[in-house]
């Protein structure tokens, strides 16, 4: 059997990788913060950036199963979609009943990427809400500068 036909796509790059990018260089960012408070020897910064890269890390490793949920389920509907075209230049009773259980097929990854874009949201929301929480007792734990008049 040949390897199936490779289609040029549009280079974008898509929602798994950006979020992943974007909570590693969170990661890594809250990480340098840790380090520059340790050795300024500013315990409560220090505690701070861990706690964040403690957050940035579990939210890395909650959304990545629903992130390739939500790939697997777009490759099978690329898959069908492309037997579906291929079937359609055959017309017939037995294709027009192979288009259909495409279709259903088609119908069922659709509700599955729906539902785990859903899981990805109800993540975000989770993290965003422990990160907010996070901040602001950060606030309160942290001394007040006092302020100067000039």
């Amino acid at each position: 059997t040949k390897p199936p036909k490779l289609k040029p796509g549009c280079g974008g790059f898509g929602i798994r990788n950006f979020l992943t990018l974007f909570l590693s260089i969170e990661v890594s960012k809250a990480m340098s913060e840790g380090q520059a408070a340790k050795l300024r020897g500013d315990e409560i910064e220090q505690a701070y950036a861990e706690k964040r890269v403690a957050l940035f890390t579990e939210q890395l490793n909650e959304s990545n199963p629903i992130l390739t949920e939500i790939s697997d389920c777009m490759t099978a509907e690329g898959r069908i979609r492309e037997q579906m075209t291929l079937l359609q230049d055959n017309q017939g009773k037995d294709n027009q009943m192979t288009m259909d259980s495409l279709r259903e097929q088609m119908d069922a990854y659709a509700n599955a990427k729906l539902a785990a874009n859903k899981k990805l949201m109800e993540c975000s929301s989770k993290y965003n809400i422990l990160m907010k929480e996070l901040r602001l007792e950060h606030e309160e734990e942290s001394p007040q500068e006092e302020k100067q008049l000039v």
